[in-house]
């Protein structure tokens, strides 16, 4: 009997190792996703490079491993495009509008919508300390 409990206690153990493996690797995937579009900072200017990577990794959650084929001139209508559960770029301009606090379309660019969130930062920034 006891080599019976002993044979069952490892393979739970092997289990319960396997899923904090799991867990542990997923819990990691953000700092991923900021590596993984890190590139796009090379297209922005100094200023602009946080908000173009903070902005490209949200992205990456809904388009995945497209994203690497972000550039400045893509519009949000193409980037909607590569999401493979269909997304309405009216959802994305919702999203953007609610998280940044901008208004852009289908056409607005990537380039065009970190200077629109860069801009209104700016703004709200002169507005606090003017208070």
């Amino acid at each position: 009997m006891a080599p019976q409990f002993y044979a069952y206690l490892s393979a739970l153990l092997a289990l319960l190792l396997t899923g904090f493996r799991i867990v542990w690797r997923k819990s990691s995937q953000p700092d991923d996703r900021e590596l993984l579009v890190a590139f796009i900072r090379l297209d922005f200017p100094p200023d602009q490079r946080e908000v173009a990577q903070k902005i490209a990794v949200g992205l990456a959650e809904m388009v995945g491993l497209k994203i690497k084929r972000l550039r400045p001139e893509h519009t949000l209508a193409q980037i909607a495009d590569w999401v493979e559960n269909r997304i309405y770029v009216t959802d994305i301009v919702k999203v953007l509008n609610l998280a940044y606090g901008i208004t852009c379309d289908a056409d607005t660019t990537f380039r065009a919508l970190v200077e629109k969130v860069v801009e209104h930062q700016r703004s709200k920034g002169e507005q606090a300390s003017h208070a």
